[in-house]
C-alpha cells in the first residue's frame, strides 16, 4: 500500500497497484490535459452533491458517472458546433457584377475622324460602346476592389474571432488545471483515505476510469481541431473558387465586348476607305475634266491663233503676188510701149506693107504674153499653195508635239497621284488603328 504512487504529481513515477499488477497507467507529466477535461470534471462536481470529499456509494455508481460524462461529452461538442457554425456562417457575399448594355458616359477621341454622316453616327455608337465598356470596366474594378476589402475585413474578424476562442479557451484552461489540481490533490486524499480503507479495488477502477475519460477526451479534442482546420480550409477555398469564377466571367465578358468592338472599327475603317475612294475618284473625274477642257481651250487657242497666222501669210502672199503682177504688168507696158513704139516706127516705115503682119505679131505677142503671165501666176499660186500646205503640216505637227506633251505630262501627274493616293489608302488603316 505504502509502495502506490499516482499520477497526479510533476514527477516521472506510474501508478502502479498492488492488487491488479497490470494496471499500469502513464504520468501525468507524460500527457498534457487539454482544456476540456477540467470542465467536465467541474460539470460533474456540479452534477453531484457532494462538496467536502469523494463518497464512496458515489464512485462506486459507475452507470451514474457513465452518464454524466456522456452528457457533459455532449455538451461540449454542441459548444465546439456552435462555434464551428458560427465561424462557418462567415459566408463573403460575392455579388455579380451588374454589366448592362446601356450606358452613355465618357468619349474616346479618335486620330482620323471621318467625311459623312453615316460615319460619324457610327463613330458616336462607337464612342458610347466605348464609354460604357470604361465605366463597366470601372464598375469592376471597384467592386472587385470591394469584395477584397471585404474579404479582408472578413478574414481580419475571423483571426480576431479566433484569437478570442483561443484566449477563452486558454483563460478557461488555467482555471480548469487550477481546480483539476484542487480535484487531484482531493483525490489523491481521497485515495488515500480509500486505501487506508481497504479499497484497492476502488481505486484501480477509478484510474481506469480516469485514463480511459482522458483518452476520449483527448481523441475528442483532436477531432474538433481537425473540424475546425478542415472548415476553415474548406471557407478559403470556397472564397479563392468564388473569386477565380468571378474573375474569370470578368475576363469573358471583356473579351466579347473586344471582338464586337474591333469588328465594329474594321466595319467603319472599310466604310471610310470605300468613300474616300469614292472621293478620290470624283476628285480625278474633276481633274481630268478640267485638264479635258483647258487642252480643248488651248488647242482653241493655238487654231486661232494659226488661223491668224495662216491668213496673214495668205495676205502676204497675196500682196506679194499682187506687187509680182503689177511689177510685171508694168514691165509689160513698158515693153508693150517700146513694142509699140518699134511698130510705129515700122508702121511708119512700112505702113501699109507691114501691118497685117505687125498686127498678126502684136497678137502674137500679146497672147504669148498673157501664157507667159498666166504660167506665172500658175507657178506663183502653186508655189505659195505649196508652201501654205509645208506650213500647216509644220503647225499640225507642232500641235501634235505639244498636245503629245501636254498628254505626257498629264499622264505623268495622273500617275503620281495613284501612287500618292494608294500609299495614303495603305498607310491610313494602320494610323487609325
Amino acid at each position: 500500500m505504502a509502495a502506490e504512487t499516482f499520477d497526479g504529481e510533476q514527477g516521472g513515477n506510474q501508478a502502479v497497484s498492488p492488487a491488479v499488477p497490470w494496471a499500469t497507467f502513464p504520468a501525468v507529466s507524460g500527457v498534457r490535459l487539454s482544456p476540456a477535461s477540467p470542465e467536465l470534471i467541474l460539470d460533474h462536481d456540479r452534477s453531484s452533491p457532494s462538496s467536502g470529499h469523494l463518497r464512496s456509494d458515489a464512485v462506486i455508481s459507475s452507470p451514474d458517472d457513465t452518464r454524466a460524462d456522456s452528457s457533459l461529452v455532449n455538451q461540449t461538442i454542441s459548444k465546439v458546433q456552435l462555434q464551428q457554425s458560427a465561424h462557418t456562417h462567415l459566408n463573403i457575399p460575392l455579388f455579380p457584377l451588374g454589366l448592362t448594355d446601356e450606358s452613355n458616359h465618357g468619349a474616346l477621341a479618335l486620330e482620323d475622324e471621318p467625311e459623312g454622316p453615316g460615319v460619324h453616327v457610327s463613330n458616336s455608337q462607337l464612342r458610347q460602346k466605348i464609354s460604357s465598356l470604361e465605366t463597366k470596366l470601372k464598375a469592376s474594378e471597384e467592386e472587385k476592389q470591394r469584395i477584397k476589402k471585404d474579404v479582408e475585413s472578413l478574414m481580419e474578424k475571423h483571426s480576431v474571432l479566433e484569437k478570442d476562442f483561443l484566449k477563452e479557451k486558454e483563460q478557461d484552461a488555467v482555471s480548469f488545471q487550477a481546480r483539476y489540481r484542487e480535484l487531484q490533490e482531493k483525490h489523491k486524499q481521497e485515495l488515500e483515505d480509500m486505501r487506508k480503507a481497504g479499497h484497492e479495488a476502488l481505486s484501480i477502477i477509478v484510474d481506469e476510469y480516469k485514463a480511459l475519460l482522458q483518452s476520449s477526451v483527448k481523441q475528442q479534442l483532436d477531432a474538433i481541431e481537425k473540424q475546425y482546420v478542415s472548415a476553415i480550409e474548406k471557407q478559403a477555398h470556397r472564397c479563392e473558387e468564388l473569386l477565380h469564377a468571378q474573375h474569370q466571367r470578368l475576363l469573358e465578358v471583356l473579351d466579347t465586348e473586344k471582338e464586337l468592338l474591333k469588328e465594329k472599327i474594321q466595319e467603319a475603317l472599310t466604310q471610310q476607305s470605300q468613300e474616300q475612294k469614292e472621293t478620290l475618284g470624283k476628285c480625278l473625274q474633276e481633274e481630268m475634266q478640267k485638264n479635258k477642257e483647258t487642252l480643248e481651250s488651248a488647242v482653241k487657242l493655238e487654231k486661232e491663233a494659226m488661223k491668224d497666222v495662216i491668213t496673214k501669210a495668205v495676205e502676204e502672199e497675196r500682196e506679194n503676188l499682187e506687187k509680182v503682177h503689177a511689177e510685171e504688168r508694168e514691165m509689160w507696158k513698158t515693153e508693150h510701149a517700146r513694142d509699140q513704139e518699134r511698130v510705129a516706127e515700122a508702121i511708119q516705115a512700112a505702113v501699109q506693107e507691114q501691118q497685117r503682119m505687125s498686127q498678126e505679131a502684136v497678137k502674137a505677142a500679146i497672147a504669148e504674153e498673157q501664157r507667159r503671165s498666166e504660167k506665172a501666176m500658175e507657178e506663183a499660186v502653186k508655189r505659195t499653195r505649196d508652201e501654205l500646205v509645208e506650213y500647216v503640216r509644220e503647225q499640225r505637227r507642232l500641235d501634235q508635239v505639244t498636245r503629245q506633251r501636254s498628254l505626257s505630262s498629264l499622264e505623268l501627274f495622273l500617275s503620281c497621284a495613284q501612287k500618292q493616293l494608294s500609299a495614303l489608302i495603305a498607310t491610313e488603316p494602320v494610323d487609325i488603328e
